[in-house]
């Protein structure tokens, strides 16, 4: 019917945002779970782990985002921002994955590995996402007022 907004569209238009709110997410996981993170009684990580913690998504995000023009090109945006969801997913499924390895030495490995992941999973997303998201705005012409 003419008028309607297409459906497709519409779920794009959903998922690039949900995405985008996942994406926020998951980047704060890390930083709201300081005090189970540095806790005694759970992974009691010293202050240094803890800030050692967030060098390998720093390291990864910008990689990912460095990489983001020669990965698009052969992958494609589409790909690519699969590709982005896949490592946040990987990152959240490693640190829930990691509860049952608190206080053991594994566990801090195993939260790196998430950190790292989280951070390939931004540095690709977010280009995407705001990508897809300015695609999504039509575009506003300007008439030149007369002087």
């Amino acid at each position: 019917m003419a008028g309607e907004p297409d459906v497709n569209a519409r779920a794009e238009v959903v998922t690039v945002y949900a995405v985008g709110l996942f994406q926020g997410l998951a980047l704060v996981a890390f930083p709201a779970a300081s005090s189970v993170l540095t806790g005694a009684s759970d992974y009691d990580l010293s202050s240094s782990q803890y800030g050692l913690l967030f060098a390998p998504q720093v390291i990864m995000a910008v990689a990912g985002s460095l990489l983001l023009p020669e990965l698009s090109r052969r992958f494609g945006p589409k790909r690519l921002f699969l590709i982005g969801i896949a490592a946040d997913v990987i990152s959240m499924a490693v640190l829930v994955a990691s509860v049952s390895a608190q206080g053991e030495t594994i566990a801090f490995p195993m939260l790196l590995i998430a950190t790292a992941f989280l951070g390939l999973g931004f540095g690709v997303t977010l280009s995407c996402l705001s990508t897809f998201a300015g695609g999504f705005m039509p575009v506003v012409v300007r008439s030149r007022s007369p002087r």
